[in-house]
């Protein structure tokens, strides 16, 4: 009973959301080089700012003065950078090999992460700025669409059974 009944509910949320299907990432570039772009280019800002962190830490640890009681947040925070660099690693060979398995690991990745790391922001705001929730705010909206993207992307391999190229036709 209760199989029918998850699965009617599941049925019930796919039919009332639709989620739209992106062909271009940014509206520009194609959808795919557009991911695999993003996902450089996130991978290696990732990369920075745990470098960064990492050598902070080792100043608050190396400091006399600096206070010590924010070192187990700053530890969570390079592991939750650390988890995420090889998730997009991950998702990297995803797009290269074209697997829509592994996308969609990455897909579930994102949006789990996406929702903890909004609570932990939100739970961690020092000051109620409008800059500093702005920034909150903007970084869930951008996850969001990549969210939307990967999801195009796993729909379009789902149908065409690979990504395929499509070029504009040539206006004379």
């Amino acid at each position: 009973m209760s199989a029918t009944l998850q699965t009617s509910l599941k049925e019930k949320i796919c039919e009332s959301v639709e989620i739209p299907i992106l062909t271009r990432c940014c509206f520009c570039f194609p959808l795919r080089k557009g991911l695999i772009a993003f996902a450089y280019v996130n991978t290696m800002l990732t990369i920075a700012v745990t470098i960064m962190l990492s050598l902070y830490i080792s100043y608050v640890r190396n400091s006399e003065i600096a206070d010590t009681s924010e070192y187990p947040r700053l530890i969570a925070d390079t592991t939750a950078l650390v988890l995420e660099i090889v998730m997009s690693m991950l998702f990297i060979v995803a797009l290269h090999m074209k697997q829509v398995l592994l996308m969609k690991v990455y897909l579930n990745f994102e949006i789990i992460f996406s929702a903890i790391g909004f609570v932990y922001s939100l739970a961690f705001l020092t000051k109620e700025t409008a800059s500093e929730l702005f920034l909150i705010l903007f970084q869930l909206m951008v996850q969001i669409y990549l969210v939307i993207l990967i999801w195009s992307s796993i729909v379009k391999m789902k149908r065409d059974g690979t990504v395929k190229y499509t070029r504009d036709g040539d206006t004379v």
